[in-house]
């Protein structure tokens, strides 16, 4: 890795996977990101770039906000898109995230908007965290294009969008939400859909390690976030104790 530059950690998966990585992006790919991984990576490294891009939340802790900031308070530069990285960029960008791509955006925008408009059920790390389900928000693009496409009427599309917001994030499929249509129909629609889809979420993530290559081949970083200095709680220490963090590593005062 390139002495002058800052080591970059990607928490990544299913949005993007090791083969979507940017020719020239040096970094450390690791998966979804869950509570303490961020905290671990910055012991680790140490003021390094992190790019949260995917996260962990049903079976283990998620990415708890209080971590950024500590990352942050440490020196570390921290990027979100897509996913986890979005939700987390779109509640801490006054506090110095880079949220980067139209979901953070969207979600910056419409803060009361569900978290599980990004959320996919994912497969065991064991088989390597893919996705098994389909995000809302890229349901939600797919539809609409294929409806402006022509490959689903206005009423359908209307019909599958409600039916998509309907469903329990770990049910979400084209597949599934086609179930209401009359079968002759159900086969054309789940095509029409798929042709004209692109996953948003990978695509605001290849945006994002886009940008850091970058950045990385120019050692131009945005300068560190001043949002103050970091206060311990126990809630903290808790937590990151819960998940096997060694906390008698950090300098708490």
């Amino acid at each position: 890795m390139n002495n002058r530059t800052r080591p970059v950690i990607v928490f990544a998966g299913p949005s993007v996977d090791l083969p979507d990585i940017p020719d020239g992006l040096q970094a450390h790919l690791s998966g979804p990101a869950s509570q303490g991984d961020i905290v671990e990576a910055v012991r680790r490294y140490g003021p390094c770039v992190i790019a949260l891009i995917d996260g962990f939340f049903q079976g283990v802790p998620a990415v708890r906000h209080k971590e950024i900031l500590w990352a942050m308070s440490r020196g570390a530069t921290v990027f979100g898109a897509a996913s986890m990285g979005a939700l987390r960029a779109a509640e801490l960008w006054t506090y110095g995230m880079h949220g980067r791509g139209l979901i953070f955006r969207w979600l910056r925008r419409f803060p009361l908007l569900p978290d599980d408009a990004v959320a996919v059920l994912h497969a065991p790390p064991e088989l390597g965290a893919g996705s098994l389900t389909e995000a809302l928000v890229d349901l939600r693009q797919g539809i609409k294009r294929a409806c402006r496409s022509g490959a689903v009427s206005a009423g359908i599309a209307q019909e599958l969008l409600q039916r998509a917001q309907d469903l329990h994030y770990t049910e979400r499929t084209f597949t599934k939400i086609a179930d209401g249509l009359p079968p002759q129909d159900r086969a054309d629609v789940v095509a029409g859909i798929r042709r004209s889809g692109r996953s948003q979420k990978k695509q605001d993530a290849l945006n994002l390690l886009k940008e850091l290559r970058a950045r990385q081949q120019h050692d131009d970083w945005p300068a560190p976030s001043s949002a103050g200095e970091f206060v311990y709680t126990d809630a903290f220490l808790h937590d990151l104790a819960e998940s096997g963090f060694p906390i008698h590593t950090l300098d708490v005062h």
